[in-house]
């Protein structure tokens, strides 16, 4: 059995690391200056410091984390996530994958992979979800991303390695 396994880019988890830290780092500095604000700015200055917080404690777990976020062997596909259980995907599950990119002002800011299965898993049955059903008809069965941005390769490599392994 053939494994390929695909770990979290220590390079741009650093990035992520260091402007986290320089505006938590900026807030605590500039605390006492709260005092004198109206009370939605402090608010709206709370929830910030709450982000980029998360976001410090985020790429610090990525930093020390050892294990794959991402592992494709001949027969299934297992999508690790860090703050949930893993997930695992067998080929035979799945028709087919397509990438979907965000641009902002021209530059490409992420880019995800996009699972089709073969089976419709069961959503809850809010109004969003019965009318995008019945609008797109084809994005009931993406369930399942693979968010390339965080990983140590290039898309269109790991999408030709999923596109062989499907295939075969």
């Amino acid at each position: 059995m053939n494994e390929v396994h695909f770990y979290s880019s220590k390079i741009k988890s650093f990035f992520l690391l260091i402007i986290s830290g320089f505006f938590t780092f900026s807030f605590i500095y500039f605390y006492d200056d709260l005092k004198y604000k109206n009370l939605f700015k402090v608010i709206i200055l709370y929830l910030g410091f709450a982000l980029f917080l998360f976001g410090v404690i985020y790429s610090m777990i990525l930093l020390l984390r050892r294990k794959p976020l991402l592992s494709v062997t001949d027969t299934q596909i297992i999508i690790y996530d860090i703050l949930r259980k893993p997930v695992t995907l067998n080929f035979k599950d799945i028709s087919s994958f397509y990438v979907v990119s965000t641009h902002h002002r021209g530059l490409k800011t992420n880019e995800q992979i996009c699972i089709i299965t073969t089976f419709q898993k069961k959503k809850a049955n809010s109004f969003l979800n019965r009318n995008i059903s019945k609008i797109f008809p084809s994005f009931s069965y993406v369930q399942y991303g693979i968010q390339t941005s965080l990983l140590n390769v290039k898309t269109n490599e790991l999408l030709k390695l999923l596109n062989k392994r499907l295939h075969s």
